[in-house]
């Protein structure tokens, strides 16, 4: 827990020094030239209930290109801002994705309350409540406001509203989400929802990037990994640090097995795609940036990502991230 807290203190200090930009207000009425559009918007412009987390959503897309017509969304790990992984939210967008970085509760309340817990089911109620504002336990409290379905669901509709040429609105259908066109994504904490969301209902794919759901007093994985789920294991990735300071890799690797992930552990430092066409990808590459867990967060964590001297982010992750997209 010691090792959560100092990570969540490092996110808030990247916070307190970063520039907030206004919300989006482009709205011309939807004539709006083919080109990649980036925007910041406050979760509270989407839901005026919603008061805390409430760091900016960040979103691309880039109408130049045939799109997919899949929804990419991006969850930041605990207490991170979106506007901290801007780059995979940008890699997916230059794929053909609508893509949205989105903030959420994510304090580490989860951890707190779960991996010490002599009940296996904590972590699964905890991350219940946090998808659907249900009252599920004790342990963490967001309501039908804040939790991730309707800061999601209200951001689409804004969207929809603000750029309807983007056709953003196809992603909700009768009140709902349409999670069948969504590839749910994210990073320690937010890839644990991912894989989680994934179980509990079906998505077009799911990638965990650096995250476990691991019981340290039980010494297992939580319950629901092990549970069937209706995103079929063939839909689900994942991209781990060999060397990481929060996730002990062993485990990581036990749980993946335990959720029945293709293939074995495939190092992209050393492998080109497809790699071998396993669904668990590693790395042991240098961080680039070497200050609180970098191995933690190489994986996807905008300033940790290991660069050229140009400043491009690294061809190996580049490619595996595409790879992982695709």
């Amino acid at each position: 827990m010691k090792k959560i807290y100092l990570i969540s203190c490092f996110f808030l200090l990247l916070i307190s020094c970063k520039k907030t930009s206004v919300t989006d207000s482009n709205n011309n009425g939807g004539n709006e030239t083919p080109q990649l559009f980036e925007y910041n918007v406050l979760p509270s412009a989407t839901n005026p209930a919603i008061t805390a987390y409430n760091s900016e959503n960040f979103i691309s897309v880039d109408t130049r290109l045939t799109l997919r017509n899949k929804l990419f969304v991006f969850l930041p790990g605990t207490t991170g801002s979106p506007n901290f992984y801007k780059l995979i939210v940008k890699k997916a967008a230059s794929l053909g994705y609508h893509a949205i970085g989105l903030m959420y509760p994510n304090s580490s309340d989860l951890y707190t309350a779960s991996t010490a817990s002599s009940d296996l089911l904590e972590f699964g109620r905890c991350r219940q409540e946090i998808f659907d504002g249900t009252n599920q336990t004790s342990g963490v409290s967001v309501d039908s406001n804040n939790c991730i379905k309707s800061r999601l669901y209200k951001l689409l509709q804004y969207l929809s509203v603000q750029h309807p040429n983007q056709n953003w609105q196809q992603f909700i259908s009768n009140g709902e989400i349409v999670w069948a066109n969504c590839v749910i994504a994210g990073h320690s904490q937010g890839g644990g929802h991912a894989f989680y969301i994934s179980k509990k209902l079906a998505v077009d794919r799911a990638i965990s990037f650096s995250s476990i759901d691991w019981n340290s007093n039980l010494n297992q994985s939580a319950e629901w990994v092990t549970s069937t789920g209706l995103t079929p294991t063939s839909k689900l990735y994942s991209f781990n640090g060999t060397n990481d300071e929060i996730f002990n890799y062993a485990n990581v690797q036990t749980q993946l097995t335990d959720m029945n992930l293709i293939g074995a552990p495939i190092n992209i430092d050393a492998s080109i795609m497809p790699y071998q066409n396993s669904h668990r990808l590693i790395t042991s590459a240098t961080p680039g940036f070497n200050f609180i867990v970098p191995n933690h967060n190489l994986t996807v964590l905008d300033q940790y990502v290991p660069k050229s001297t140009t400043g491009e982010v690294l061809s190996s992750f580049s490619n595996a991230w595409t790879y992982l997209l695709n």
